[in-house]
Order: C-alpha cells, then structure tokens, then sequence
C-alpha cells in the first residue's frame, strides 16, 4: 500500500479535504455576505487544511458560488509583526492575484511604495477591486501569531497600543467603511479571538464583535468510520488484524493529524507489531503536536488536566499516594473551564458517570509527565507540587493545598 495517501506532516490537499460540512457551510455563508470568520482549534485540529481548501474552486462550485470574483489572500501570521509589514505582505500577494489587470496592479504599487501604509490606503485598494465586481477574501492563518495572548503586553505597553490600534483598523476595515462590502475575513488561531491579543482599554470598543465563531473539534466516530475506516474512502485506515480498532482510537481519539499518522505509520508497514509498538512510533512521531497542544493550553487548564490524571488513578501518580478526596469539589467549581477543554477535544465527559477522561492517551501521558516534573525537586530529593509558587511536600495532602487555590480568577 502506498504511504503517501496519507499526509501526516502537512495540510491535505484541497482534493483530498473530507469532513467539516457544518463549519464549511457556516464559513462559506459568511464569505458569500462579506461577513468575517474566526476558527479557533487546537493544534493537529487541521486549520491550515481548512484554509486551503477554501482557496480551491470546487468548494466555490460546490456552494454555487462565482470563484472568480474573489480575490483570495492566504497569509500565515507567525513570526515578527507591524502593521506596515503585514499590509505590504498583504497587498504583495494581492498583486499576484491581480495577474492580468494591469491597472489594479499599478494601482497596489503605488500604495506599496508608501513610507507608511494606512487603513485609508487599504480602502483605496477596496474600492478598486469593488469596481471590478470583486472582493478580496482574507485567509489568516496562526492569527494567534499577531494577536498573542494577554500576558504577553503585560509589561509592553508600546507593543500593546500599536496592536490594539492595528486590530481596531482592521474591524474599522471590515464593518464601518463603505468599503466593507468588498472585503471578507477567515482567521485560524488556537484559542478564541476574544482570549487573545492587548486587554481593551476602559471605554474601549471590542475589536473581536464582527466575527463568527467556528469551533473546530476533532472528527466524531461518525466522521471517523466514514473516511478513515470505510474501504472506499481514500483515507481508509487497514489496521493489522492483531490490533483491535478500539485501541487505536484510544490513543487517536479524532484529532485528524493523529487519524493521518496512525495511517501512515500502519501504511508503510514491513514487519509485524503490536498496539505498544503501534502507540511507542506514533507517540515519537506526534511528540511536539501534544507539547504544542500543552503551551497553548492556560495555567488553570493545565493545573486542572493535572488534577484529572490525580483522580483518575486515585491519587497514585508516578509511584506517590496523594489524598484525592475534594477534587470533584474542584471540577463542579471549574465547570466552565473544563468544559472548554472538551471543546479544545483535549478531554471528555463519560455520560454514563461523573469523570473526565483524556480523549488520546498520549496527552494523558504528556499530563502525566508534566506533573512529574512540577513535584520532583532533585535538590531537596524530595516530592513537591509546585502550585502558584507554592511548592508541596508529598506527604502533605496535595488536594487540600490546592483547594485554597482553585477555583481560579
């Protein structure tokens, strides 16, 4: 079989995209009104394949849409940021779309070649491109890149300013000019728009209002046996007869890059293994997926994954006896949280009873690492849970000490 039916280390091509019918819809009756998109989801949840499959044709054609009046802009956002590069880096690519008109072409060099380019001159550019009977759709990918998160402006004020006046021009852009009609947005980031970026200033307007949320989850078992366990998809998964399926889900749960490396690791197969040999690859191959899920994931959500792992083996964790009685006190007074941690698809609700489990073992794994290394001081040679800048012996009661703690503000 194959390997490179699967793409594990890249977004899939626009013709092989599958799934998301829901959130395309939803984007795609957005852009069709010039309205402006906001997709939030975790690492591995397949943003950037989303992205590019909305630049491709068929997803125009599919929607009865006219691809050829959108003038579609893809830009990844991580790395250095000022208003001036983006907007350069912006129109740059807009020129290579313009191939063949000339005069709008001309028209963007003349803004390009400006010291300064300002929200004004975007809207010159607008206006352009609405005479054209066009619009100018804008695909930002790693949003999350520009806007950072709070804590990041905490001792930057400059920083702060200069961004929050940038986003501000940007919703300016997009809802108060005449311009607005010829201009659509879909951002990618790893947390919801309104969780990131400067803190708004007392009596500020919200920069984040005009955009519609898109919760980006992992692939439901429907999903699943559809297009990666049904034999006529192109991403069928032929899983060894001595592995069970059920097993391999428990560590895949339906984060797509994890369904796409499981078929490529179970692809390229020439000798026989079993489901710890299968999780040991795919664990080596997907190792910095889950360190990137981790640090985009809050303190408290972090703290509270930590807790989830100390419950679900009853306080014995790493070969140490911790009291964890009072935790579901912790879980009932952080509902809200870990419900958003179900909708990262970083963990689940068992209906049937009151505890939370880890939607791939492997981030259980990680959580279980990472709380090793919180409570093990090699200098004292001790066990200590280090909480807030409170560290813990373990032979305290860990849970009671944090119960002073959590909930959290």
């Amino acid at each position: 079989m194959s390997s490179n039916k699967f793409f594990p280390n890249k977004p899939v091509p626009p013709e092989k995209f599958v799934g998301r019918k829901s959130e395309l819809y939803t984007i795609f009756d957005q852009v069709n009104n010039r309205g402006h998109v906001a997709i939030h989801g975790a690492s591995g949840m397949g943003k950037s394949s989303l992205l590019d499959y909305i630049k491709y044709p068929h997803f125009w054609d599919d929607k009865g849409l006219n691809f050829s009046e959108a003038l579609i802009v893809y830009h990844n956002c991580e790395g250095s940021f000022t208003p001036n590069s983006f907007w350069q880096e912006i129109l740059q690519e807009l020129r290579n779309e313009a191939e063949g008109d000339t005069d709008l072409q001309s028209k963007i060099d003349d803004v390009l070649k400006l010291e300064t380019i300002e929200i004004r001159d975007i809207r010159r550019i607008l206006k352009q491109i609405g005479k054209r009977n066009k619009f100018l759709l804008l695909l930002l990918d790693d949003y999350n890149g520009i806007l950072r998160t709070p804590e990041y402006y905490s001792k930057d004020y400059q920083k702060s300013r200069e961004v929050q006046t940038f986003l501000s021009g940007l919703r300016n852009l997009a809802v108060h000019s005449t311009e607005s009609q010829y201009f659509s947005t879909v951002v990618a980031a790893f947390q919801k728009v309104d969780e990131l970026g400067p803190e708004i200033p007392r009596g500020g307007s919200p920069w984040y209002n005009h955009y519609l949320y898109v919760d980006l989850k992992p692939f439901s078992r429907e999903d699943i046996n559809n297009y990666f366990f049904n034999s006529d998809s192109h991403f069928f998964i032929s899983i060894p007869e001595n592995i069970q399926k059920e097993k391999v889900l428990e560590i895949t749960s339906g984060y797509p890059i994890l369904l796409q490396q499981a078929g490529y690791i179970f692809s390229k197969l020439d000798r026989v293994i079993d489901i710890n040999t299968f999780k040991a690859e795919l664990k080596n191959q997907t190792e910095q997926i889950f360190k990137d899920i981790w640090r985009e994931l809050t303190t408290d959500e972090q703290k509270l994954l930590q807790l989830i792992v100390i419950d679900n083996f009853k306080g014995e964790v790493n070969g140490k006896r911790y009291s964890h009685d009072g935790i579901d006190q912790v879980f009932e007074e952080n509902k809200y949280k870990l419900t958003t941690l179900e909708q990262k698809g970083v963990i689940s609700q068992s209906p049937d009873q009151d505890k939370y489990n880890f939607s791939s073992s492997l981030m259980q794994d990680l959580v279980l690492q990472k709380l090793a290394e919180s409570i093990w001081d090699p200098k004292k040679g001790k066990i200590l849970f280090d909480s807030f800048g409170t560290k813990i012996n373990y032979e305290q009661s860990m849970i009671e000490e944090l119960l002073g703690i959590i909930p959290f503000n």
